[in-house]
């Protein structure tokens, strides 16, 4: 027999998105959202350690005290050059998935108007003055749902012009001899084969032995598992002199970004919303999302503090919009460009500019002053080619 249950909000997808909504909830000032009754139901709901994010916002963060490792110094190398530079403004952190996840679901766990669900989602419909789940263990009701775990209704029709893909494998190693510095990383090493699209690799040291290498792609395709991995053996064997006795493979990550134009629905239909990448919080131009999700779901909270409906802008202005519609019209159309583009704009600009209009909390002049650093010719050629969707909203 179907079940069928009713709470005050669904939370649908146990990721990023979803667990940084139920954290916000679960520490409202509102001791009625405290109090509110919440589902969270997702196909999984066992911590994994397959992600690492990381951020830099200024702005304080939840679980400070889990971020993995911070870094003071950035890196980047491209044709043979090298840009290091001291963050004086910002820090660069990480977060392993696998802590945030324990924690959340460990609080979530305590709390007897918390019910924890593993399921698979079907899809979702409004009903009165609630909203629906349908999932493979029966139909859930609520007065709001936020889901994170399906591609709205509409998805594949709507209007793409650039589709890429942020797409990556990783290795965590230890190393026999102490080799990085984990005071620094390395953003792009673009100093790697450029056949299959831009290509470069991104180092976190978390010790003197230990490092996250990733074999990462700007591409309209992914690559098979052993083309990413031998990227990686040939970079650390090119680079660090590395066998691969030299090392020990601690655990593996991959992940498939999109990068594209798409214009993303916020509202599944009445009282369901759209949130996390499915509800275009992704910057198309960077693959950067989480810092997005926690200013997402503290405007969701405040709404719902007030008893207000929730109301999910775009994550980006139109400004914005329009300079991720020219680079990634770039990297598509012209992807050897993409590297001199790149490599001029850390070699121009201090890395804190280039984090803070990565974050688009630059303003217009400082923005001028960024493209006015790089090459102009491409970009010229991307506004002609994309002047539709520019005139149209972007």
């Amino acid at each position: 027999m179907q079940k069928t249950a009713d709470y005050d909000i669904i939370i649908a997808g146990a990721g990023a998105a979803g667990l940084s909504l139920l954290w916000h909830l679960l520490n409202s000032r509102s001791e009625q959202i405290r109090n509110t009754s919440i589902l969270v139901a997702d196909l999984s709901l066992t911590p994994s350690n397959d992600k690492t994010w990381c951020f830099w916002d200024t702005e304080s963060m939840p679980f400070s005290d889990l971020v993995h490792h911070t870094w003071n110094r950035l890196e980047v190398k491209a044709h043979g050059q090298l840009f290091s530079g001291e963050l004086k403004h910002h820090k660069y952190h990480c977060m392993r998935s696998v802590d945030y996840a324990e924690r959340i679901l460990n609080l979530a766990g305590a709390r007897n108007n918390v019910t924890l669900l593993e399921t698979g989602i079907k899809g979702f419909s409004s009903k009165n003055e609630g909203a629906l789940m349908e999932t493979e263990k029966g139909t859930y009701s609520a007065t709001w749902i936020f889901q994170s775990a399906l591609k709205p209704p509409g998805f594949d029709r709507a209007r793409v012009d650039i589709s890429l893909m942020q797409h990556f494998l990783g290795w965590e190693i230890e190393t026999n001899t102490p080799l990085f510095d984990p005071e620094k990383a390395t953003l792009m090493d673009f100093d790697i084969d450029q056949d299959n699209g831009v290509a470069f690799m991104y180092l976190l040291p978390f010790t003197e032995k230990k490092v996250l290498i990733e074999h990462t792609l700007f591409s309209p395709s992914l690559l098979t598992d052993e083309q990413y991995e031998r990227g990686i053996r040939t970079y650390l064997k090119n680079v660090y002199h590395l066998q691969e006795d030299d090392y020990t493979i601690r655990r593996k990550e991959k992940g498939v970004i999109p990068m594209e134009d798409r214009r993303y629905s916020t509202e599944w239909c009445d009282r369901v919303f759209n949130t996390g990448t499915v509800g275009g919080l992704t910057k198309p131009s960077t693959g950067y999302t989480f810092t997005r999700i926690h200013r997402q779901s503290a405007d969701i909270l405040e709404a719902l503090e007030k008893n207000q409906k929730p109301v999910l802008d775009q994550a980006s202005g139109y400004r914005f919009r329009v300079y991720d519609m020219m680079l990634l019209h770039i990297l598509e159309t012209h992807p050897g460009i993409s590297v001199k583009i790149f490599r001029e704009l850390f070699k121009r600009n201090t890395f804190d500019r280039i984090l803070q209009f990565l974050e688009e909390k630059t303003s217009l002049h400082q923005e001028v002053a960024i493209f006015a650093s790089l090459p102009y010719m491409p970009f010229f050629r991307a506004i002609w080619n994309t002047k539709q969707r520019i005139l149209t909203g972007a």
